[in-house]
């Protein structure tokens, strides 16, 4: 009996080939299943023709730690899932979650300039009330 994978004779009782082990009681060759890989998670990488999208985290970042630490914290939140997104495949998500997390950074950036203007504003003002007083006291 000729063994329907690598051709070698065998045993016409035999059960499995000599050669390269398959059983002969197949009909047909079917290819075993392949070895489980110790490295069985791809790295995720956007495919090959994905556009370069802007994740915006190093402005979130900024914006949490000087301006605005709400609206830093939403605009990091959807900064990390640019690039997530983007290793699935799902480039209008991916856009979408970019201009997201550049809205809130601008946003934040905004709040905080205006709330250091304001802060500084009244913080001037105090100081030119507490100089009338001591002026004032010295009269």
């Amino acid at each position: 009996m000729n063994c329907p994978n690598c051709g070698t004779s065998n045993l016409d009782n035999a059960t499995v080939c000599v050669n390269c082990g398959r059983s002969l009681s197949m009909g047909a060759y079917t290819p075993p299943p392949p070895p489980p890989s110790e490295f069985s998670a791809q790295p995720s990488q956007p495919p090959y023709n994905a556009p370069q999208i802007p994740n915006y985290l190093w402005q979130s970042i900024v914006v949490t730690l000087c301006c605005c630490l709400p609206l830093g914290i939403v605009s990091i939140i959807f900064a990390a899932q640019v690039n997530s997104k983007l290793a699935q495949g799902d480039i209008p998500g991916a856009q979408d979650a970019s201009q997201k997390a550049k809205m809130f950074a601008l946003i934040g950036f905004a709040v905080g300039i205006i709330g250091i203007i304001i802060w500084s504003l009244l913080f001037g003002a105090g100081m030119l009330q507490a100089w009338r007083d001591a002026q004032a006291a010295n009269s």
